[in-house]
């Protein structure tokens, strides 16, 4: 959506062209714009879900802790619907668990929790609040009380999907994925080289086990097996993770799909899964 302002006089910033706080410096905007300002905008703005609501459950989980009999999880929800009473899987894991409880929690002051601002407080009806508790959809962060799981089995940066074989993501080790290398590099990428990778709420450590490929700007290859990759090169590689880890392909999962390397606490590739392996 467009937003026409003027960042050095702050007009339709906070007040509108045709507030009366404004001089001669709104009048050119005030003759034709009368949509909202910026900061109204940006209120409004309800993100796209597209249509990951169709697709398989993917609920990353970045906090756990222990609640009564249950064991509370807080994350963001991927892609897909989650219902209490559904059951779910706790991947890399594997152990199932009943949902017993979704909270979205109302933001009632600035140092609330990040979960709190998916349902703001004062809006809606006491019927869409309890409506809301019992499902949470693609894009929603919430807190999902578990039961029928020890908190020993679960950890941040695990994954709830439905309990169906077939609808669960691949937990594997080795990958293909597409990588930018970041310019300033100071050292180059070579086969084995040893990386932390970082993935939505995790870091592991990994190895670039296989260089397969340089590409140009249209995806195209340059040259086959470098020996190197230097800063600003476009690349296939197959990255293989010391430990299991849910993965897919980003076309099928976009937080799942995506990743930056790490070295020496300096970030030297970012990517996407292209395919994974085993």
């Amino acid at each position: 959506k467009f937003v026409p302002l003027s960042g050095l006089s702050g007009v339709n910033v906070k007040k509108g062209p045709k507030d009366k706080a404004w001089g001669e410096e709104s009048r050119g905007l005030a003759d034709w714009y009368d949509g909202p300002t910026l900061v109204e905008a940006i209120d409004a703005f309800q993100p796209s879900k597209g249509n990951t609501l169709d697709k398989p459950l993917r609920l990353i989980v970045s906090d756990v802790y222990s609640e009564g009999k249950g064991v509370t999880a807080r994350g963001r929800v991927a892609q897909g619907v989650l219902c209490a009473g559904d059951r779910v899987c706790v991947l890399p894991i594997g152990d199932e668990a009943v949902v017993s409880r979704i909270e979205h929690g109302s933001a009632t002051s600035a140092s609330a929790s990040p979960y709190s601002y998916a349902a703001p407080a004062g809006g809606g009806t006491d019927n869409d609040a309890v409506v809301r508790s019992k499902f949470a959809a693609s894009g929603d962060n919430v807190e999902v009380v578990l039961t029928g799981i020890d908190i020993a089995r679960t950890s941040p940066g695990c994954v709830l999907c439905h309990s169906d074989p077939d609808l669960r993501p691949p937990v594997k080790r080795k990958f293909r994925a597409k990588v930018l290398v970041m310019e300033k590099l100071g050292v180059p990428v070579i086969r084995g080289a040893q990386v932390l990778m970082h993935m939505h709420s995790i870091d592991v450590p990994a190895a670039v086990s296989r260089l397969v490929c340089t590409t140009k700007r249209d995806g195209s290859v340059k040259s086959d097996r470098p020996r190197v990759l230097t800063g600003g090169v476009s690349a296939t590689v197959e990255i293989t993770s010391h430990e299991r880890i849910c993965i897919e392909e980003f076309g099928d999962c976009r937080a799942l799909g995506r990743f930056a390397l790490r070295r020496g606490g300096e970030t030297i590739a970012v990517g996407v899964v292209e395919k994974v392996l085993g």
